[in-house]
């Protein structure tokens, strides 16, 4: 009996052993190939336009979080409390992808600011999104890419087969203007280890255009800011960091436009849609936070997001609505209109939001 109880004793320490091992390679895996972005990057230019923004000239602005075309009207997401993490089969993904596709090119835009575009993701059956929207919109525009997620393998949710796996995804922005630069600007801040080594690595994007007959520029920021931020520790730290840039940029005269999803509601949009007990909230962001000189462009009428907690049913009692996509403009630039546009959450779990402005001489 002592032999038994001894060889048993013995087959379990093994068996911890293995498993302390495996565990062990596989946290020392994700540490070495852990994406590890420079604070401040240069960023490639693509098919860069020639032309140069004008001064006292209408141009038509968008942003548009595209939920790499796998968050459409069918979609729940397990960590908005439904139970998938990614669509059926490529044919769903290709089928939002289509329609997003379709509405960026039936739209007449100058400068298109795009949030969750995968490049290489099983969550969207590894279809490069940036590069098919470039061939739809065709070589009036330039474009630009930042990543905001890049990892080898993301084990979550613990499933055989519901897992996200690799994750390539990021910003991307388009216009028919010049780019004189395009950089990547890593936020502060950093889920703890080892989450950190799999998880999104937030950045904004700042394009900078050469402005006709000025001595000035027009920065363009395309940011998609955290959720799911427990204790608002990285939100305060992204909010602090855009605060700081908007400053600078005010102090240099420069006509600035950031755009995106800020994953906060603005606060004109306080109370519009109250979250409902137990659903995700979008923190407010503060009413003194914006520096003089700037304004929030957004459009309070309709929502722009939706959460997946179940597939979008517009009558469900369940259906939870935020309004934390826009805009902050400087106040050397005239908005003419902000618009969401209902699409009912169709192709993606965000409305587009357009904008038309003019820069003041």
């Amino acid at each position: 009996m002592k032999r038994i109880i001894k060889r048993i004793t013995k087959i379990v320490i093994i068996v911890v052993l293995a498993i302390v091992l495996v565990a062990a390679l596989g946290l020392g895996y994700f540490t070495i190939v852990e994406y590890n972005p420079k604070d401040i990057e240069p960023l490639t230019i693509n098919n860069n336009a020639e032309t140069k923004v004008e001064l006292d000239t209408d141009i038509a602005v968008l942003t548009f979080n595209i939920g790499y075309a796998g968050l459409g009207k069918d979609e729940d997401f397990v960590l908005d409390g439904g139970k998938k993490s990614r669509p059926d089969s490529k044919d769903v993904v290709e089928r939002y992808l289509a329609g997003i596709k379709t509405v960026l090119t039936s739209l007449p835009t100058d400068i298109i600011m795009l949030q969750e575009v995968d490049l290489d993701s099983r969550r969207s059956y590894n279809i490069n999104e940036a590069k098919e929207i470039e061939e739809a919109l065709g070589n009036a525009y330039s474009s630009t890419f930042a990543y905001n997620y890049n990892a080898r393998f993301v084990p979550f949710p613990v499933s055989f087969k519901n897992y996200l796996g690799k994750v390539e995804s990021g910003i991307f922005t388009l216009t028919k203007y010049h780019v004189k630069s395009s950089h990547r600007h890593q936020f502060p801040g950093a889920f703890a280890w080892p989450v950190r080594t799999v998880n999104l690595k937030r950045a904004m994007m700042v394009n900078v255009l050469p402005i006709n007959n000025s001595d000035k520029e027009l920065v363009v920021v395309n940011l998609h800011m955290s959720a799911y931020d427990g204790d608002g520790s990285l939100r305060a730290q992204e909010m602090k960091m855009l605060k700081d840039f908007l400053n600078e940029q005010s102090a240099k005269g420069n006509y600035v436009i950031v755009g995106g999803d800020f994953n906060q509601t603005f606060p004109e949009a306080k109370g519009i849609y109250p979250a409902k007990p137990g659903y995700y909230v979008a923190y407010p962001i503060e009413d003194d936070f914006l520096p003089g000189g700037y304004t929030f462009a957004i459009d309070t009428e309709k929502p722009s997001c939706r959460l997946l907690n179940e597939p979008y049913d517009k009558n469900s009692p369940n259906t939870q609505y935020y309004i934390i996509d826009g805009f902050i403009v400087s106040n050397n630039i005239k908005i003419n209109n902000v618009d969401t546009i209902d699409l009912d959450f169709k192709y993606s779990d965000h409305n587009p939001v357009s904008m038309s402005i003019k820069l003041l001489s």
